[in-house]
């Protein structure tokens, strides 16, 4: 079911540019350069049960690049720099690290500029996380090998852009990327898979070309 969305969804992001392309003879460019809060959701237990916590909240720079196929939609590439999940035990301590970097794609909808300068927009897309640098703590052996894998997954964005002249403008947005991981350990060697959604909230500065 989920190759099939994402099929039809990698179908739906291609046809839908060219026809608004067709439309407009004239197109521009954008990109942008900020950072992010994450907020994640669902972590694996690496088969210690569920006396752990996870500092699955983190903050990364964030970089996109946006085609405007005309005054109403774009096409976007968003991804944000890895960032580090912490798993911890009952007890504070560090038992296994990983790093988790999102990327988006998304066909984003802009609404009518307000009072000359305010430019909200929404969108949806699909995003693949991609998790790397498992690590096992000193003394959690009994861990190892550790591995985990990112999923991909519906997600959507919305945001404003508010123009500080022609070319510059700065812009807020929180983005939604559905996502799962799947891991095994030495505790766990059957794959565990658990929810990973993470909410992500941004500020940064573009430049239209």
């Amino acid at each position: 079911m989920r190759i099939r969305s994402t099929l039809f969804l990698a179908t739906a992001l291609v046809i839908a540019p060219l026809a608004a392309f067709a439309q407009s003879p004239s197109s521009t460019f954008e990109a942008t350069g900020g950072f992010a809060f994450l907020e994640g959701h669902g972590e694996p237990t690496l088969g210690l049960g569920q006396n752990l916590s996870h500092d699955n909240d983190d903050s990364a720079f964030t970089a996109s690049f946006a085609w405007n196929l005309n005054e109403a939609w774009s096409l976007e590439t968003w991804m944000t720099w890895p960032s580090q999940r912490n798993i911890r035990d009952a007890n504070d301590a560090t038992v296994a690290t990983y790093d988790v970097r999102p990327v988006m794609l998304s066909m984003n909808y802009r609404f009518s500029t307000m009072a000359q300068r305010y430019r909200p927009f929404a969108g949806i897309g699909w995003q693949w996380t991609r998790v790397s640098n498992e690590s096992v703590a000193p003394g959690q052996d009994a861990l190892a090998p550790l591995q985990i894998h990112g999923d991909d997954g519906i997600a959507a964005v919305a945001g404003i852009d508010i123009d500080l002249n022609q070319n510059w403008f700065v812009r807020g947005d929180i983005r939604y990327l559905d996502s799962s991981i799947s891991s095994t350990s030495g505790l766990s060697t059957m794959p565990e898979h658990n929810s990973a959604n993470t909410m992500a909230y941004g500020a940064s500065i573009g430049v239209r070309f």
